[in-house]
């Protein structure tokens, strides 16, 4: 970040004059900031990969000297985009309430009665309460007098500024909290004012926060409303096989054309191991008339990274299945970490043609979910550890493009369609 950028944030930080923007102490904060940094520079690999140590030690200094003026919710943001500027899609706050890969809760911060999703066509509600059910299926052009494009630009300084494809998958989340959207000039007096367009119709609507304490479910839900609560819609006829929630962390199915593995967390089963899964998969494609596989890891954020050789020799050592056409892997904004790993290793080891869109990482990345909690505001923190090095030693790719990419539509997904594995089957059909 530059420092035009960061002075500005600050600027935007100290507009702030309303009674919710009553100040605490500093100290602790200073503290915090200064256990984070120790943290960091111990254990990360190299925490300037991506930012120059002058512009974030700069960064550090104007926060530092900002804290006294900055309001709890103002501290917090400013702390996520100090965390955001390392860069890696293993470093970062996450904001949501709900606890996320073994965290305690993040800040706590209210959120919208809808839901976002960005798209490739744009930022669309794709839920909504009962009382705001008119909004589903609107594009979001505006947050107040912000373009919707500005609005997520601001967001995304706050999630792994190089890491950009998983930001893109998080950004909707992180634009529903009306706090963080105070902050950031998106909302104001704790209401936001939506600007929506539906074909040729344009609206506005105020939206307040959900009462304190309710929480989303957000893991691998694009449009699921609040825990425990009944009264959500959406802009979805319905969910794409891939999108539906299943037991476990891998499912097998046998679809007309191909034998398809999804695999949401590389790790063992509570009844099966992951070798064993993937020996079954493989077994099962062969078996086909005509022998298929389409892997999907569009929904997997990772896993145990030492897992993958198992599938990754299954199907390099099978002859019917590791073919052009007869092999392939959807790939997505979330593919991430060791899943990122695997399509490494499927790259460098088999005929895999990929589809859908980029991974959420680079192929060389530095990883592994280290966890550190600020001792005064109990911020959490996800932090790397190690570089990760599963392509050639110069590769600087940011990301793995698919060989046939497949745009994410906000009509694909109000229909139904998976795009992603449509294209798959025609590849294997030969269309």
């Amino acid at each position: 970040m530059s420092r035009f950028i960061f002075v500005c944030a600050v600027a935007l930080f100290l507009s702030c004059g309303s009674a919710a923007c009553a100040l605490e102490d500093d100290a602790p904060w200073q503290e915090d900031l200064n256990a984070f940094l120790e943290v960091l520079l111990a254990e990360h690999d190299n925490p300037y990969f991506h930012t120059p140590r002058s512009e974030f030690e700069l960064a550090i200094s104007e926060y530092r000297a900002a804290l006294p003026r900055l309001s709890r919710a103002e501290r917090i943001i400013g702390f996520a985009r100090l965390v955001a500027m390392v860069g890696d899609g293993h470093t970062w706050m996450p904001m949501h309430r709900l606890p996320f890969d073994g965290l305690p809760p993040g800040p706590g911060f209210s959120s919208l009665p809808i839901r976002f999703e960005l798209f490739d066509d744009g930022l669309y509600v794709v839920g909504a309460s009962h009382a705001h059910a008119d909004l589903l299926g609107a594009r979001v052009t505006g947050f107040g007098d912000v373009p919707a494009e500005t609005a997520i630009a601001r967001v995304m300084e706050l999630l792994p500024q190089d890491a950009t494809n998983f930001a893109r998958e998080f950004v909707a989340e992180w634009l529903m909290q009306i706090e963080l959207l105070t902050v950031l000039g998106l909302a104001e007096d704790d209401k936001v004012t939506l600007l929506l367009q539906r074909r040729e119709e344009s609206q506005a609507a105020e939206l307040t926060a959900l009462d304190e304490g309710v929480v989303y479910d957000w893991i691998f839900s694009t449009d699921g409303g609040p825990k425990g609560q009944d009264d959500w819609e959406t802009a979805a006829e319905q969910s794409p096989f891939w999108m539906q929630a299943f037991e476990g962390h891998f499912r097998i199915a046998n679809l007309e054309g191909a034998t398809y593995l999804q695999i949401t967390t590389i790790r063992d089963g509570a009844d099966q191991s992951f070798e064993n899964m993937a020996k079954v998969a493989v077994t099962q494609a062969e078996a086909r008339s005509e022998p298929a596989l389409i892997i999907d890891l569009r929904r997997c954020l990772g896993g145990d990274g030492t897992l993958n050789v198992g599938l990754v020799n299954a199907l390099a050592e099978s002859d019917s299945i590791n073919r052009d056409g007869k092999l392939i892997v959807l790939t997505g904004r979330a593919t991430h970490s060791a899943a990122v790993m695997l399509v490494s290793a499927l790259e460098q080891r088999t005929a895999a043609r990929f589809i859908g869109q980029p991974t959420a990482d680079r192929p060389n990345h530095y990883g592994e979910t280290n966890i550190f909690v600020t001792p005064n505001s109990a911020l959490p923190i996800i932090h790397a550890s190690e570089y990760y090095e599963t392509s050639a030693p110069d590769d600087q790719r940011r990301y793995r493009e698919p060989d046939i990419a497949v745009s994410y539509t906000f009509a694909d997904y109000a229909a139904g369609t998976d795009a992603p594995l449509e294209t798959a089957l025609d590849q294997i059909n030969g269309n």
